[in-house]
């Protein structure tokens, strides 16, 4: 069996010796901690920056489709407020469905849209685990803007579809092509599609207000 017999003659040489060796472990394991949250810092920062981008593509497809539908739904409410004023003032129930063909048509409309709301940079982010390292304030509002965006999706294939009698708004269309359309299937019609495009851009205007505050919160942190 080989014995080495230590370097150190003295006690105090040998107890020298172990102190500069766990100092330099020491100082290797805050070397190595340093490195590795410089470099999960690095990938929360690049993270942030994918999100943030995300989010202000999401908030501009929000804004444009909220033009898209507010448009399509003044002119609803115009259409239903004048036949509704024309049904009290007892004018023909003919003149009134004819306006239909003319200066009704555009509030006679169902083309509501919905933004695409992208979470593949979120979603990227928590795979990579890079949520874990930014800054709790930071993180909340991200997670918040998500879960809202999440929220809106659920809302946006079922919340509008409710309001709306697909059977009965394809026969009031066949109705008011044969001429046997009445005001009163009118009324109830467009009040139909008036509720879905206001539950639609309730729900838009809810996740708007939200979006902007994630934005001006990374270019503060940045």
């Amino acid at each position: 069996m080989h014995f080495e017999v230590p370097k150190s003659k003295r006690l105090k040489e040998f107890g020298g010796e172990y102190v500069m060796i766990v100092i330099s472990i020491l100082t290797a394991l805050v070397l190595e901690h340093a490195v590795q949250s410089l470099h999960h810092k690095h990938l929360a920062h690049e993270a942030a920056e994918k999100i943030e981008a995300e989010l202000r593509l999401n908030a501009k497809d929000v804004r444009d489709v909220l033009a898209h539908n507010e448009k399509d739904l003044k002119e609803i409410t115009r259409v239903r407020a004048e036949l509704l004023q024309g049904i009290r003032d007892k004018v023909a129930a003919d003149g009134l469905v004819d306006r239909f063909k003319t200066d009704w048509r555009d509030g006679f409309t169902l083309s509501i849209r919905l933004p695409t709301l992208r979470h593949e940079a979120w979603d990227a982010a928590v795979a990579s685990q890079a949520v874990t390292w930014m800054p709790d304030e930071q993180l909340q509002r991200y997670v918040t803007a998500y879960a809202d965006i999440r929220d809106m999706q659920a809302l946006s294939t079922m919340g509008g579809t409710h309001f709306i009698d697909a059977p009965r708004l394809l026969d009031t269309m066949s109705d008011l092509e044969t001429g046997v359309a009445t005001p009163g299937q009118m009324l109830k019609t467009l009040a139909q599609l008036r509720s879905a495009y206001s539950n639609i851009d309730g729900n838009l205007q809810s996740l708007q207000k939200s979006l902007p505050k994630i934005d001006a919160t990374v270019a503060a942190a940045h």
